[in-house]
């Protein structure tokens, strides 16, 4: 593969594995490596001798193209096992989608622009989404930060399937995608996104007064309802589940809001503020399908993009960057991704395993951690030495039962929200 792209010529001395270790593992802090670490390693651990300017030369384009095969290769092999506790699923696959971003240094900016204005000048956004049910990932991907959410919900809106149900943030949604969504014959779940500015009641055809519906519900002491509404002036009909939040998270959002606006010097709408008092949840699934109560619940799964996100930045360190050029961040970039869908692969063996002898889950923070813990297993396995991953299976089976499992904690939204669809 990467001789077919121009990485690896002729006479070369260094091969594609070594060069990625030592990007990788070459310092304990990744925000510090520099070519004379990376270069030191080399010599230490291949017996390599290059210069740092040699070194610096190997970062390309056609190097950041080979590692993107790898990781597109790594894309499409997901495991064929299904996770124990969603088998009686109604959905073929729950899809999660989320964006991390990081800011890079100023120089970057003509290929990764960030916000514009008094915001950062770079910054990347990784895509990531996964099907919950089968712990397969659907997208791993790396954009400008100014390739907005929404921009790639449409792009990749083709990915939906018939009998998913998606999960999303209000970033991903528009009347246009639900529309979208619905034509697949797929299902979702979704927050009112403040830009729909029309909300018709569809048994008065009137446009819905949010201001009186909590007023409605507060005096009536009704803490959720629903309504089917019409959408924009298409009049999209969809379900409208409407739950009452506490006063001091009403006030919460007024005040966080009121800052806002005074800090772009604006005035909030009406018709917005009337929204402070209400969770809003969009969905199409009926309510035989999925009953009122249940939507908030199951919504509340998607935060567990968040525990990925936050596991990455913890372990893999992916938000450290220090000055470099753009081909040198870009190969350092694809082969933490790359290291990323490794593990992942362990955390899919791992959790239907779990589940399967324990009926308990695998927690992502702790097994990444342990990933920590076993850097040298994977530093093997990278450089194909295929008993490293029975010995990595056998590492975290050995801790399964006492120290990476998930602790349900009382109140809290977790992967068991889900059990009911």
């Amino acid at each position: 593969m990467s001789k077919s792209n121009g990485f690896i010529k002729l006479l070369r001395k260094i091969r594609p594995i070594p060069l990625i270790e030592a990007v990788l593992f070459s310092n304990e802090d990744p925000s510090k490596v520099s070519l004379n670490d990376i270069a030191m390693y080399l010599n230490f651990k291949f017996g390599i001798k290059l210069t740092r300017q040699a070194i610096k030369k190997r970062f390309n384009k056609n190097a950041t193209n080979f590692l993107k095969q790898v990781l597109e290769g790594l894309l499409h092999s997901n495991l064929e096992d299904k996770v124990p506790v969603f088998s009686h699923s109604c959905f073929e696959r729950i899809t999660i989608k989320d964006s991390t971003c990081n800011q890079l240094p100023d120089h970057f900016k003509s290929v990764y622009p960030g916000s514009g204005g008094s915001g950062s000048k770079s910054a990347v956004r990784i895509q990531f989404e996964y099907d919950l049910k089968n712990l397969k990932v659907l997208e791993l991907s790396v954009s400008p930060f100014n390739h907005q959410d929404l921009h790639n919900s449409k792009e990749t809106i083709s990915g939906v399937r018939k009998n998913d149900l998606v999960l999303r943030d209000l970033g991903y949604i528009s009347l246009e995608v639900l529309k979208m969504i619905d034509a697949s014959e797929a299902w979702y779940i979704s927050r009112l996104n403040p830009n729909i500015s029309k909300v018709y009641d569809a048994a008065t055809g009137k446009l819905l007064d949010f201001a009186k519906t909590e007023q409605y519900m507060r005096r009536n002491n009704l803490s959720l309802i629903e309504k089917e509404v019409l959408l924009g002036d298409e009049k999209y009909k969809t379900r409208l589940v409407l739950e009452l939040v506490p006063d001091e998270v009403k006030a919460g959002r007024i005040r966080n809001a009121e800052k806002y606006a005074k800090r772009k010097s604006r005035q909030i709408a009406k018709q917005r503020k009337a929204k402070f008092g209400l969770n809003l949840f969009l969905t199409n699934c009926p309510s035989k399908m999925i009953a009122a109560g249940e939507v908030r619940r199951i919504y509340g799964i998607r935060w567990q993009i968040e525990m990925i996100f936050k596991a990455w930045k913890q372990n893999i360190q992916f938000h450290k960057i220090k000055k470099m050029s753009i081909d040198r961040y870009e190969f350092l970039l694809y082969s933490k991704l790359i290291v990323i869908m490794l593990q992942w692969k362990f955390y899919q063996i791992m959790d239907i395993i779990s589940y399967a002898k324990n009926k308990r889950r695998v927690s992502l923070l702790k097994i990444y951690k342990a990933f920590g813990l076993i850097k040298e297993k994977f530093i093997s396995l990278l450089r194909g030495d295929k008993e490293s991953a029975r010995d990595i299976i056998k590492r975290l089976l050995d801790a399964c039962n006492s120290y990476i499992l998930h602790d349900d904690r009382k109140g809290r939204i977790n992967w068991r929200s889900a059990q009911i669809i």
